[in-house]
């Protein structure tokens, strides 16, 4: 398939229309953008369910990893519920500790965050 470099007068100023367009569909996505703009926290909702998932992992994780080594121990060694409950537990602690310690480094890092400038708007 060939493009035409000529329209019928033989004047040849496709590039002259496609600017044309260019410029047409450019203004076009101007005025879209400012009819409707994007929400300022669009992306702070998918933030926040990332963070709920993320610390309700952690506190699941020590749970489980206490628990395991627990039962494990406890059938190893023939000594029932002592080391599943001793282990649980301090999974459970572990996991708690886990979840406030990274609670503190998303909020010291959502400071920062809100204390910095906000650039993303392309602006110079």
């Amino acid at each position: 398939m060939t493009l035409p470099t000529e329209n019928e007068d033989g004047a040849g100023d496709s590039r002259e229309d496609l600017a044309e367009l260019d410029a047409k569909l450019r203004a076009h996505a101007k005025a879209q953008k400012q009819k409707y703009p994007e929400p300022a926290d669009a992306g702070k909702r998918g933030t926040a369910i990332g963070m709920a998932f993320r610390l309700s992992t952690e506190l699941v994780a020590g749970l489980v990893v206490g628990g395991v080594v627990g039962w494990l121990l406890d059938d190893w060694l023939g000594t029932k519920p002592w080391f599943l409950l001793i282990f649980f537990f301090l999974g459970a602690a572990a996991g708690i500790m886990n979840v406030f310690r990274t609670a503190q480094l998303m909020s010291a890092a959502a400071i920062k965050d809100q204390n910095e400038p906000d650039n993303s708007s392309g602006d110079k």
